[in-house]
Formats: C-alpha cells, sequence, structure tokens
C-alpha cells in the first residue's frame, strides 16, 4: 500500500509510544530515491525524533546542537532513530511509535 504524507504535515509533531508517553518531536526523516520511468520516488526509511526537536526548528540545526551542548548538563537529550514501519501514520497530526520509549533507548543503546 503506498501513502502519501506532506513533510510539513509531520515534522515538529509529537510522537507518542503506545501507551501513551511522549517520545519526542519529529525531528527530520531519511529517505532513499527510487528512480522510475515516470519520475522519482522518496521512500521515508526511518524517522529520528528528538526532546528538543521544536528548538531545532526555530533555531536552525547548527545553533540549536551548540545550544544542546550547553542544555545537556541540565535537560537530558533523547534522540530515537525509529525504522519506517515502526510508526503508525494513520493520524499524521498524532504520529505514534509502536514501540516502548524503553525499547527505543535499549535499541539506540545497541547502536
Amino acid at each position: 500500500m503506498n501513502r502519501e504524507i506532506a513533510l510539513h504535515q509531520l515534522l515538529g509533531r509529537t510522537v507518542r509510544d503506545p501507551d501513551g508517553r511522549k517520545v519526542g518531536r519529529l525531528e527530520e526523516l531519511r529517505a532513499r530515491i527510487e528512480l522510475n520511468a515516470d519520475g522519482n520516488d522518496y521512500v521515508v526509511t526511518e524517522f529520528h525524533v528528538g526532546s528538543f526537536g521544536a528548538i531545532e526548528s526555530v533555531a536552525g540545526a547548527h545553533f540549536a546542537r551548540l545550544l544542546l551542548r550547553r542544555l545537556r548538563r541540565f535537560a537530558p537529550y533523547e534522540r530515537h532513530s525509529i525504522p519506517w514501519d515502526r510508526i503508525d501514520l494513520a493520524d499524521p497530526r498524532n504520529p505514534k511509535a509502536l514501540d516502548t520509549v524503553e525499547k527505543l533507548r535499549a535499541r539506540q543503546s545497541q547502536v
């Protein structure tokens, strides 16, 4: 099943886990380009969700990373790479991770 969702509908949205706990905000996504005879398609491979996603979207990535390094002492920053098939986008305004926060943290520690 192919489904298209506008990028602006997703970026900055809060992602929650199956228990309703906040995972973070959708900061960016990774995609691969599929070349077709009738045009190119961008296919999402993973989503990056972070606890300070709003800062990055307002301040810009470079400035936000500098700021986040300083803020880490006061508020821990978490970023999760979530495979495309582990997020439910049935309602693009309320994306849901299919794994709990604990499982996402365990996956990040393995990377």
